[in-house]
């Protein structure tokens, strides 16, 4: 059987967030109560304290908070947005029982103390790129949150009104005819003069009119920061705001920083809370590709103003997140306990080790498994430094977008028993440092460690383990090499380190350090991996170095000689090449861009490959002019080259090709006073003399100035082009004006150098180009020399492109008037006007257009007097847009890019042109969405689609919204009419006139079926509306069981097989009868299992997982005639095969039997134990709850699906391996009731007798069984039978009576030593010991001749002190005589202690 999966006991908490945004807020209601408070949201609330308490005048800012990505920063922000909005006693509570945030709490209430604040919240800054522009959006949302928060209450204000009202009537970029013609403000005025004057008389009615058509055209009514102050001012006292205040949260306010360097408005807003309470909290995402483009002083000098708040990601943080996010799912409790026993064993003895962790790993080991404890320590550091939009550590936990990567992929490809059973940091690696492109830190050597995988991964892939230690290796460098610090191998507070000893750590549990060992040791030798050993015996990792080699003089200076030879010199990118080409045109003149410069020397390889590249770069670019500089190397060679240079101009065929022999001669002493240099410096480098190195560079760079500044800037020159000859030409500046009169005014008489020569003019064309030739007016500099040529022409106010075309007098004229005259052609032709044929035309002679600003402004110019007319722009994937000024901007952009290769301009139907105001109102659709009948039914569609309920679900709505009787049934007929231009089927020009007909007069209704369509929550209900009405056993089955009505929707789309704008009320009440009966299974699913499941695919889910771990066979059960089997056999297939197959008849029999037994059925899938010990019962086997729980465990690998033959089997395996257990048990409490003592070892030692001395041999084997088995090691059933009985058949006062032990040891040593044994028996048991083990037991009868021949030496010692004692003694009673002669004759024997007589 296939290894279990950590898939199959765990789950990502299906609460947990990887991107916490204001959705998610509303998802999770007390998503801010989970919110794990750090030390950067503790410094955050006491800026807030200080801030909304203004407890010192300074305080009185508003909050900047900015971070990396993943830090928290719009949780914390959501968090704030609840402190100020849940009521007091909530907050209260709260604040009283936060570990960190209590110190707070009566500085905070304080705060509260005076009213509910307005919180705005608001997300993004997308296109804001003005402080104009902020001021609308800021403008805008705070008058929908006031309408929110007081509803018909909401004073929106006065004073600033009818100023914004009269400045927008008088905007002359808003179309105000066709907004009467296309607005309820058609019904009431005539004209846009009527209008205006109803404003500036002070009719109410009218401004406030008119300022609601501005607001839903998202034009703003504010836009300057006076009157937006004087605004705050008054709602603020309008809305009894004054003694609490606004608190305006904007989150990813990045773009804004991005892309605007108008950051005064938003300073100056932001400081405003100092003199009314609107408090700004901008969130930002920090990373220096922006930072450092904007300058770090300037960012500091914003920041400076606001109480700044950066967050991090903590590593506690990290621990109770990942913590959370892990949960295990329904019924596998019991299964994950047992199943996380090994990994969590097998890792805890390297904790105390790991240095770093605290004790709250050890608490959470549990919790955590399987994320290794060194993978959190580091996805906390990881995820501060290197993560991007899409990679965070709420992403790495959650990400399911690659199945191979992240948390989700680890557990679904390994499991408990694997050895990667712990998820190392190898999977950080793969998850955060995939993409080089995701690390703007310039500070950062990460991309060089990505660099330096990619190119050895190769070595390692093909083993698992060694790619693993690999990767883990390159990822403690990429961290310790952050800007934090530069690369160190010092250990940071949370035990990471580029160290051996961290790479050790991070593989505890999964892999030795032998083994990491033995990987590096081969990295070292494969020199992909250095160990360094440091003078502490720390070895640090790191990459290999680079060596570099040198050489002797002759032969480096004989090697660059052949590298360096004049036709290289000269080739593209050569030595003299670019220096040379730098000064060959005045990079600052006007028609720099337009040239293609190359220089050669005089060899014909070189001319031919130079010359080619000038006619290549000719054709490519029709609107260059090319200009080939031959050199020489002396005079002979520059009379010798003339003709050749003549004939090839003459014979190129190309009127732009321009050839210009430079006759100041590149000699060969000067070649060789420079490769002289050059090889002094490359050996000087080689060296390490990096001095000496750079003054040789400098030399060789000023032979080659010197000669090029001679050359250019008076040196003799001749030119030719085509039949064209110059001969008396002095340096560049001379041949530059010669050619630009003779030469490009002779080929572009209409290029835009004849209407600006200014060189800004000159720079690519950008958004503003165009946008100043529509507009005819810009502040900026550049734009305004283009302005200024055509306003010297006087047509800068022409309104039609007639006017521009009659225009005469000069080039500039001739000029203008000429592209008109080319685009009015085109757009009158009758035919598609492909842009980028005409482009491609506008490049050629006699325009000579590109991508320049010049020609944006030019075309924008002559293009605006097609702005808003009948023409339509169809782009390369049949998008269609209006030309509006925004879009005739980015088409003239575009075009000026060469993007526009398919794009093509059309006119438009009367019919079309008035439905289509209806339905860019009512779904919210552009000009450029609304383009053409077939944009605007796939924009419509595509609405539709987003909002997800068909467009005639609006039927439903009640006559009260719909405001009528008449009214509601004037809806139906428009939504009728609408749905046959969105299907396409039916005459849809009569729908269309339809629809016209019957908005004419109800202007109200057009708004309400607005605000209607753009409101999902009410779209939603009015297709539950038509739901419930269709069945009323649909409505009764989804309020039983909370269905909201986006998860009704969303079952309605499981069922529906076409998009969304295709379904028709029939086809959907069809489908109703099934979705009734799958939430009928559902609920009885619910109570079975006794959970509440969103879906059937979700119980399903823990259904199927529950049976992978059920370790009964289903079919074992049959015979024990249980009530509840039919309804366990239905679960089970359930789980394998679901319901959607399934009819309702089916179902329905399937509910009717899981609600009377489904219970009981789960019980038995979720805990089998019960029924396992029915089984063991009929089968007469009684055991005991531990030994139930043993034979449980041992049928780990049983599946519910084995036929009742191999469960039998596999159970009477495990019980008779009960039995074993149950001999052994009593065999050792046999021993000790017999002895009286735990085991042979404590017996033994007691004594100092080894008890298999003592006993009859016959004894002997048992007595080793006996030993086996109360060592818990393995030994033979029949062994442990038979020591039974030999225990109960023997004389057992040898293990009772101490006499008869000792007598029988004395048997076994010999009696003849019994009496040294008994004087001096502590000696000899403690030498014994030593020799043989402390342990007595473990002494073997082999070891008695150790025993035998310890006693014998002490024996002997005993015998030599009793006979020196006596003979002593004897002495003493001797005569002197007798004593001389026995010294005289023990001399005579031993002659050697005669010196010890003689002193």
């Amino acid at each position: 059987m296939a290894m279990k999966k950590y898939n199959e006991y765990l789950q990502v908490n299906p609460s947990f967030e990887s991107v916490v945004d204001i959705a998610a807020d509303s998802r999770n209601k007390n998503l801010w109560r989970e919110y794990i408070v750090g030390d950067d949201m503790e410094k955050l609330m006491d800026f807030l304290c200080q801030t909304l308490g203004y407890e010192t005048p300074d305080a009185r800012r508003s909050l900047w908070v900015h971070g990396s990505y993943g830090t928290g920063k719009s949780y914390a922000a959501i968090f704030v947005k609840h402190l100020l909005e849940e009521k007091k006693d909530t907050i209260d509570i709260f604040l009283q029982n936060s570990q960190r945030l209590s110190k707070y709490r009566n500085r905070f209430l304080n705060c509260r103390k005076n009213g509910d604040y307005l919180v705005i919240w608001k997300t993004g800054c997308t296109g804001i790129r003005t402080g104009d522009q902020l001021l609308v959006e800021a403008e805008f949302a705070i008058r929908e949150a006031l309408v929110q928060k007081f509803g018909d209450r909401a004073d929106l204000g006065v004073a600033s009104l009818q100023d914004g009202v009269k400045a927008q009537l008088h905007n002359r970029n808003i179309n105000w005819e066709h907004v009467l013609d296309s607005t309820i403000l058609g019904e009431d005025y005539g004209d846009v003069e009527e209008l205006i004057a109803a404003v500036e008389r002070g009719d109410l009615k009218a401004t406030k009119a008119v300022a609601e058509v501005i607001r839903a055209n998202h034009w703003g009514l504010i836009n300057n920061v006076e009157t937006f102050k004087k605004w705050v001012e008054e709602i603020i006292v309008a809305n009894h705001l004054e003694k609490s205040g606004i608190f305006f949260i904007w989150d990813e306010f990045t773009d804004y920083l991005r892309h605007s360097d108008d950051q005064v408005v938003m300073q100056q807003i932001s400081e405003f809370c100092k003199e009314q309470p609107l408090f700004m909290c901008f969130i930002v995402h920090k990373d220096s590709s922006w930072v450092d483009v904007m300058g770090n002083a300037t960012y500091q000098q914003i920041t400076h103003r606001f109480h700044e708040v950066e967050f991090h990601v903590s590593a506690d943080a990290a621990y109770d997140l990942i913590a959370g996010s892990i949960s295990i799912r329904n019924g596998m409790d019991e299964y994950w306990k047992e199943a996380r026993k090994d990994p969590v064993h097998n890792i805890k003895k390297f904790l105390p080790d790991i240095a770093g962790l605290d004790d709250k790993i050890s608490e959470k080991i549990n919790e955590l498994c399987p994320m290794h404890p060194m993978t959190v320590r580091l996805l906390s550091s990881v995820a501060e430094n290197f993560a991007a939009a899409q990679r965070t550590m709420f992403r790495f936990m959650k990400d399911s977008s690659n199945e191979t990567q992240g948390f989700l992929g680890y557990i679904t490809k390994y499991g408990p028993q694997d050895q990667a059973c712990w998820l190392t940091p190898d999977w950080l690696w793969d998850y955060f440092f995939t993409r080089e492109s995701d690390f703007h830190d310039k500070e950062t050597k990460a991309p060089e460690y990505i660099r330096h995988y990619e190119e050895n991964r190769h070595l390692v892939e093909n083993d698992e383990n060694a790619h693993r230690v690999f990767k883990i290796a390159m990822l403690l460098m990429a961290v310790m090499s952050t800007t934090k610090g530069l690369y160190t191998t010092r250990r940071t507070s949370n035990g990471v380190a580029a160290t051996v000893e961290c790479l050790e750590n991070c593989l505890s549990g999964v892999l030795s350090k032998s083994q990491v060992d033995d990987y590096l040791a081969n990295f070292e030798d494969t020199k992909i991996l250095l160990c360094d050993e440091q003078a502490n015996g720390v070895k640090r990792l790191q990459m290999p170095f680079k060596m570099a080699g040198g050489d002797d003089f002759a032969i480096r200076y004989e090697q660059n000689d052949k590298k360096y030879t004049r036709y290289q010199m000269f080739a593209k990118d050569g030595k003299l090449t670019v220096p040379f080409e730098k000064l060959a045109w005045d990079e600052n003149d006007a028609t720099f861009r337009r040239m293609k410069i190359v220089v050669c020397c005089a060899e014909k390889a070189s001319l031919d490959k130079r010359i080619k590249e000038v006619t290549d770069d000719l054709d490519k670019y029709p609107y260059k002019l090319g200009l080939v500089y031959v050199t020489v190397v002396d005079d002979a060679q520059a009379i010798s080259i003339q003709h050749d240079l003549e004939t090839r101009a003459q014979q190129s065929g190309e009127n732009r090709l321009i050839i210009v022999l430079v006759r100041s001669p590149f000699t060969d002493d000067m070649r060789k006073q420079w490769l002289t240099s050059l090889t002094k410096a490359d050996m000087a480098r080689d060296s390490g003399h990096t001095a000496d190195a750079g003054r040789y560079d400098t030399e060789t760079a000023t032979i080659i100035q010197r000669w090029v500044g001679s050359a250019t800037s008076g040196g003799k020159m001749l030119a030719w082009c085509g039949e064209k000859q110059w001969n008396n030409l002095f340096g560049v500046a001379q041949l530059r004006k010669t050619i630009q009169t003779a030469v490009l005014e002779d080929i572009f008489p209409y290029a835009p150098e004849s209407v600006v020569i200014t060189n800004t003019a000159y720079k690519s064309c950008n958004d503003s180009a165009p946008l100043a030739g529509i507009q005819r007016e810009t502040r900026n500099a550049q734009l305004f020399s283009v302005l200024a040529g055509i306003k010297q022409l006087g047509i800068i106010d022409a309104t039609t492109i007639q006017e521009i075309e009659g225009i005469t007098g000069s080039r500039a004229a001739n000029t203008v008037s000429a592209l008109a005259k080319f685009l009015r052609e085109k757009m009158e032709s009758g035919r598609k006007v492909v842009l980028g044929d005409v482009w491609a035309e506008l490049q050629q002679p006699p325009f000579g257009f590109y991508n320049t600003i010049a020609c944006g402004v030019l075309l924008g110019f002559v293009f605006s007097c097609y702005k808003d007319s009948a023409y339509s722009w169809t782009d390369s994937s049949q998008g269609t847009f209006v030309l509006n000024e925004s879009n005739l901007k980015t088409l003239v952009l575009n075009t000026c890019k060469g993007n526009m290769t398919t794009d093509y301009l059309s006119a438009g139907s009367v019919i079309w042109q008035n439905f289509r105001n209806y339905i860019k109102k009512i779904f919210k659709l552009d000009d450029g969405q609304t383009a053409n009948e077939t944009e605007g039914m796939r924009s419509v569609r595509e609405r539709i689609t987003q909002t997800g309920a068909p467009f005639w679900c609006l039927k439903y709505l009640s006559e009260t919204e719909l405001g009528g009787i008449e009214m509601k049934e004037a809806a139906g007929k428009i939504i009728d009419n609408m749905q046959v231009f969105i299907s396409q089927e039916g005459n849809t020009d009569e729908a269309m006139s339809n629809v016209i007909q019957l908005f004419s007069g109800r202007g109200k209704l057009r708004e309400r079926m607005t605000k209607a369509f753009q409101d999902k929550a009410v779209v939603s209900k009015a297709f539950s509306a038509f739901l419930f009405e269709a069945s009323s056993e649909l409505k009764e089955i989804t309020d039983k069981l909370s269905v909201q009505p986006e998860g009704l929707r969303d079952k309605v789309f499981g069922v529906m097989q076409n998009a969304v704008y295709t379904w028709t009320e029939d086809q959907v009440k069809e489908k109703l009868v099934g979705v009734v009966s799958e939430y009928r299974y559902l609920d009885v699913l619910n109570a079975t299992m006794r959970n509440t499941y969103n879906s059937n695919e979700e119980a399903i889910r823990d259904l199927k997982n529950a049976f992978n771990h059920m370790r009964v066979a289903i079919l074992a059960i049959e015979p024990l005639n249980l009530p509840w089997y039919d309804a366990l056999v239905i679960l089970h297939r359930v789980s394998q095969k679901g319901i959607t197959q399934m009819s309702c008849e089916e179902r329905e029999n399937d509910i009717d039997v899981l609600r009377t037994y489904g219970t009981q059925a789960w019980e038995c899938i979720r805990n089998v134990k019960p029924v396992l010990s029915t089984i063991l019962e009929q089968m007469q086997i009684e055991c005991t709850p531990e030994e139930l729980q043993t034979i449980y465990e041992g049928l780990k690998d049983v599946s519910c699906d084995a036929t009742a033959n191999q469960f039998e089997k596999d159970l009477k395996q495990q019980t008779g391996r009960i039995s074993q257990r149950r001999n052994r048990s009593t065999l050792l409490e046999r021993w000790k009731t017999l002895s009286s003592t735990e085991n042979v070892k404590t017996w033994s030692n007691a004594r100092g007798i080894p008890l298999l001395w003592v006993v009859p041999k016959n004894a002997s084997k048992a007595i080793r069984t006996l030993i086996a088995v109360q060592n818990d090691e393995r030994a033979l059933d029949q062994d442990v039978l038979a020591a039974i009985n030999v225990l109960d058949t023997m004389d057992h006062t040898i293990l009772t009576d101490n006499a008869t032990a000792e007598q029988a040891f004395m048997n076994a040593i010999g009696a003849n030593y019994r009496d040294v044994f008994e004087e001096q028996r502590k000696e000899i048991i403690t030498e014994l010991k030593l020799k043989l083990g402390s342990d007595v037991s473990a002494w073997d009868v082999s070891d008695l001749i150790t025993v035998q021949s310890t006693l014998k030496k002490y024996q002997a010692e005993k015998a030599k002190k009793e006979k020196l004692q006596s003979t002593q003694n004897h002495v003493k009673g001797m005569s002197e005589d007798a004593l001389k002669d026995k010294v005289s004759a023990f001399l005579n024997a031993h002659p050697e202690f005669c010196d010890d007589f003689n002193g």
